[in-house]
């Protein structure tokens, strides 16, 4: 846990914006073979239900973004979102991200 935020800052300088287009050419995976990314562990205790979140996730976030309109709460414009962390056992959005969803 020590090296955490340095090993932030080696492999992405500017770690805290919200890039996820960081990823798209990136060569690691969430399977716990490169340990730059494990959310689902590594090893003798990868999580079980890594085969099932690996193909659910994707439809299950598409079934939602093709069921419904999103809008921000309190007709906030995207460009505008702050999202800025805060520091904690777990890190959380300083402002939480409400969309609202409705039906197409």
């Amino acid at each position: 846990m020590s090296t955490l935020f340095y090993m932030m800052y080696v492999h992405y300088p500017e770690w805290l914006p919200f890039k996820p287009e960081r990823f798209m050419e990136s060569e690691m995976d969430v399977r716990g073979r490169d340990f730059e990314l494990i959310p689902f562990g590594a090893g003798r205790r990868i999580c079980p239900g890594l085969p099932l979140a690996i193909r659910m996730v994707p439809v299950m976030l598409g079934s939602l973004f093709n069921s419904f309109d999103w809008k921000l709460e309190g007709g906030i414009a995207p460009k505008e979102l702050d999202m800025e962390e805060k520091f904690g056992i777990t890190l959380q959005k300083a402002h939480p991200l409400r969309a609202v969803p409705t039906p197409l």
